[in-house]
């Protein structure tokens, strides 16, 4: 099966600091692909380059056969590959119901009962969200704020859904909702690509796993491989 999202020998980095040194990686549609490794192995590099807000010195990204790199963010992102960033995305200024139309109107091609029902289904994925509608979406816990960065995405009616860290200094019980939103959208058959700090969940929903170190894949395979082998968590994740 050809990937949905693929990323072929890039390099890139910041400045004239070379971060990722030709990282190959295929994502098949309607998986779960989990990268995984130490801080500063170069996730959150991958996921900006394959996002378009970081350049592409080297190689070529490509989502649904069609290249990607060189792109804008913009256009990347019409064409329906979606980014929930580390350390939350919203509009803290404005309120809940604000943040959550902008990601509604950002879905393409949809009309106002489509955009509706999506609404609804995101605020029963997240019942505290209307609850609190009204409220400046600054003022809410950090749970409810990932929440909102989570619907504002799902809004958005991706192809390919990333997330870098979504559970990082949260509680485990709000872990725990998020990842159960998370699940649902495996279950429709949405291709995601995951950045945990969790080993455990990124283990649970992935079905392949990426360990990068110093900016290289380190090792490909099925999460059962991961498990089943100490000295691989132990050399690159430090677990064991």
């Amino acid at each position: 099966m050809p990937a949905q999202l693929e990323i072929d020998h890039v390099t890139t980095g910041y400045g004239k600091v070379e971060v990722l040194h030709d990282v190959s990686l295929a994502v098949p549609p309607g998986s779960v692909v989990a990268l995984l490794g130490p801080n500063g192995a170069g996730k959150t590099t991958t996921l900006r380059a394959i996002s378009g807000t970081l350049p592409v010195w080297q190689g070529r990204i490509s989502l649904d056969g069609r290249t990607i790199s060189g792109r804008s963010a913009y256009e990347i992102a019409l064409r329906g590959l979606t980014l929930v960033p580390e350390g939350r995305g919203i509009f803290p200024g404005l309120d809940v119901r604000e943040n959550i139309a902008i990601g509604a109107n950002a879905a393409r091609g949809l009309r106002g009962a489509e955009r509706s029902r999506n609404i609804d289904r995101v605020l029963e994925l997240f019942p505290r969200l209307r609850e609190r509608m009204d409220q400046r979406a600054g003022t809410l816990s950090g749970g409810e704020q990932q929440m909102l960065s989570l619907s504002r995405a799902f809004l958005a009616s991706p192809r390919v859904l990333m997330m870098d860290e979504i559970s990082m200094g949260l509680a485990p019980t709000i872990v725990e909702q998020l990842f159960d939103s998370v699940a649902t959208l495996k279950a429709e058959g949405l291709t995601i690509v995951l950045v945990e700090q969790y080993l455990t969940y990124a283990l649970r929903f992935a079905d392949l796993c990426y360990v990068m170190a110093k900016g290289s894949v380190a090792f490909v395979g099925e999460p059962a491989e991961l498990q089943g082998s100490d000295a691989l968590t132990s050399s690159y994740l430090g677990v064991g």
